[in-house]
């Protein structure tokens, strides 16, 4: 029984990464469209 809560657990973690990994990736391309054109963000 504990391998499955062992499973779900690392499971729920690696979709919780993930969502945040989308969400501060979404932050930082709106953050980078506000920059003035010309210039290369690096």
């Amino acid at each position: 029984m504990l391998d499955v809560i062992y499973l779900v657990t690392t499971l729920a973690l690696f979709a919780l990464v993930g969502l945040i990994a989308k969400g501060a990736e979404r932050l930082v391309a709106r953050a980078g469209s506000s920059a003035p054109r010309g210039e290369e963000r690096s």
